[in-house]
C-alpha cells in the first residue's frame, strides 16, 4: 500500500528498500540483479544501485538491465570513491529520496546470489527474532555465541547482507566512512554500537543468499573464501 509522509513522499509501507553498491565485476553484477529481479517480486522491494565508478562493461549493464525496472534508480559516480561507509550512506539517502521509506532496510554488494523466496524467510526470521540487525548468510569466521528463532547471534555481520529497520538506522547510523580493515570496517562498527546499547546482531542459521566473491577488489583471495559453499550453476570469481 503506497501512501504519503509528512514530507508529501510517497511511501511503500510493504516494500522493503534495497540499497547494491556496484563496482565493475560485470559477470557478478549480472547475476546479482538477475537472481534479485527473479526471485523477488517487484512490488516487494524498491531498489537503489550506488555504481562506484565502475569500468564502462558494468556502468552499461547496470543501465541497461534497469532501465526498464519502475522499482529502481541508479547513482552512478565518475570517479570510484572506494569508501564504503559513504557510498552505502549516500545509497541510503537516495532511496528515501526516490522512495520514501518503506517496511524495513537492505544492503547488499554486487558479488551475492539471492535464493528463491529470500526476502520473504528473511524478514520473517526477522520479525521472530529480537535481532536489530540480520544478515543472510554468515561469514565463517563469525562463530555464534548464542542461538534462537533460527538466527546465530554474533558480534558483526558482513556489508553484503543486512536487514535493519528505519528506526534503527535513525539511532544508529549513518555508517563511519573512515573505518577500515578486518574488524574495523563500517558494518562491523555500525553493529558494535547496536551490542554495546545491549541490541542483538545475527545471521540467518540456513543462508538466503550465496557469496559469490572469493577475491575482494584488487583480485586477492577474500578472506575465508575458501570455506565459503559452492552453489552448481552460480558463478563464483
Amino acid at each position: 500500500m503506497a501512501v504519503r509522509d509528512l514530507q508529501g513522499r510517497v511511501t511503500h509501507q510493504s516494500m522493503t528498500n534495497v540499497v547494491m553498491l556496484v563496482r565493475d565485476r560485470p559477470r557478478l553484477t549480472e547475476q546479482c540483479l538477475r537472481t534479485l529481479y527473479e526471485t523477488t517480486p517487484e512490488d516487494q522491494f524498491n531498489l537503489v544501485i550506488v555504481n562506484d565508478g565502475s569500468g564502462e562493461d558494468t556502468y552499461r549493464l547496470v543501465l541497461n538491465y534497469t532501465a526498464r525496472k519502475d522499482n529502481c534508480r541508479v547513482v552512478s559516480l565518475f570517479d570510484s570513491i572506494g569508501i564504503v561507509g559513504w557510498l552505502r550512506n549516500t545509497g541510503i539517502q537516495a532511496s528515501e529520496r526516490y522512495f520514501g521509506r518503506g517496511s524495513r532496510l537492505y544492503l547488499s554488494d554486487n558479488d551475492v546470489a539471492f535464493t528463491p523466496h529470500w526476502l520473504r524467510e528473511i524478514e520473517n526470521c526477522w520479525c521472530r527474532s529480537d535481532a536489530k540487525v540480520l544478515g543472510g548468510y554468515r561469514h565463517p569466521f563469525h562463530q555464534p555465541n548464542l542461538t534462537r528463532f533460527g538466527v546465530d547471534y554474533t558480534d558483526a555481520v558482513a556489508g553484503y547482507s543486512m536487514l535493519i529497520a528505519w528506526g534503527t538506522w535513525d539511532r544508529y547510523g549513518p555508517f563511519d566512512s573512515h573505518a577500515k580493515g578486518v574488524c574495523q570496517s563500517e558494518d562491523f562498527a555500525f553493529c558494535q554500537k547496536i551490542i554495546k546499547d545491549g541490541g542483538k546482531v545475527g545471521y540467518m542459521r540456513e543462508p538466503v543468499i550465496a557469496m559469490c566473491g572469493i577475491t575482494n577488489s584488487e583480485g586477492k583471495s577474500a578472506i575465508g573464501s575458501e570455506h565459503f559453499p559452492r552453489i552448481p550453476g552460480l558463478i563464483y570469481e
